[in-house]
């Protein structure tokens, strides 16, 4: 193991002349710079720990020192060496702002663009690394803010009809992937457009919130997905669930905006299951004809075409128009 000096910031190891020929040189660089600058030796584990990284990380010099460097990694020996394979494949010997997270003091997690090479003696033999890491937890917080806008509702927080598109295409295909079950529940509020012509879209608005926030309360949040489709129509994914484990969860939603009722709005809804075939057209009719279905039964209710409907009239064989 290479022995480790007790300074902060100077090089913590003689590997080789040649190391400490650039030593003044690299110590000039390092000191101006906020990005986090660290040297490993053929183990991996860190003999140089600048002060951009003391910085960023919330840990000394001394802390790091004689760690290995995927201590640092959200994924551990994982990242380490998917990392160093990109390094030993890249044509120049160098990895180019790879983007991974690291681990701060506090729990926190940075994402960082790192550069990586191999440091060589005169030889030309490897003697360690050189990474160089620039935190860009900033840029990627701001573009997942930007791509939630993107696929959000703005007035419920509920993904978006385009957004809706997209994941039922991905949902399909792994479904059919791996074989497991997948269903849809399509809602269509009854009585709202009276409502919302009657007491107007402030009203109207805070209903489609409340009627949103009962699908919130009443869904696996980190695996169903929700989504206004449009007007008073709202539909849901439900990934690992059969039609008929589904027909609960529309229940539950509708019991837990029972309150709407109260205020002239009720919900028409139906659930169908992905068919064997994978026909994501098929798929929407079912659910949309089983809503149907139960809309019509209700007194005073007229058949009308939901939007979610017209998006899939005419696709694929024996489609209907509604």
């Amino acid at each position: 193991m290479p022995h480790i000096t007790q300074r902060a910031h100077g090089p913590l190891i003689a590997l080789s002349t040649d190391f400490i020929r650039v030593k003044e040189y690299f110590e000039a660089i390092v000191a101006s710079s906020g990005d986090l600058i660290c040297t490993t030796d053929v183990t991996g584990r860190v003999i140089y720990f600048s002060p951009g990284a003391e910085a960023m990380l919330g840990l000394t010099a001394a802390q790091a020192a004689g760690r290995p460097a995927h201590d640092f990694y959200v994924e551990g020996r994982l990242a380490a060496e998917r990392l160093m394979k990109l390094l030993r494949e890249s044509p120049d010997g160098r990895v180019h702002n790879h983007e991974m997270r690291v681990k701060a003091s506090g729990d926190r997690i940075l994402h960082v663009s790192m550069s990586l090479s191999f440091l060589k003696d005169s030889r030309g033999r490897v003697i360690g690394t050189l990474g160089i890491a620039k935190d860009i937890s900033d840029r990627v917080e701001l573009e997942r803010r930007l791509r939630e806008m993107t696929r959000t509702d703005d007035l419920t927080g509920l993904y978006n009809q385009r957004h809706f598109h997209d994941r039922l295409r991905e949902e399909a295909a792994r479904s059919r992937r791996q074989g497991d079950p997948l269903s849809m529940i399509v809602f269509d509020l009854d009585g709202f457009k009276q409502v919302n012509d009657k007491r107007g879209h402030l009203e109207g608005d805070r209903i489609l919130k409340d009627f949103s926030t009962a699908i919130g309360d009443s869904v696996r949040r980190e695996v169903d997905l929700c989504f206004r489709y449009g007007g008073d129509e709202f539909v849901l994914l439900l990934p690992g669930t059969t039609a008929l484990k589904g027909a609960p969860v529309a229940r539950r939603i509708v019991k837990t905006a029972a309150p709407l009722a109260k205020e002239g709005v009720t919900a028409s809804w139906g659930v169908a299951q992905l068919p064997k075939s994978g026909d994501a057209s098929e798929f929407v009719r079912a659910a949309d004809s089983a809503m149907f279905a139960m809309k019509t039964g209700k007194a005073g209710v007229r058949r009308r075409g939901t939007d979610l409907a017209r998006a899939y009239a005419g696709q694929g064989r024996g489609s209907r128009r509604v």
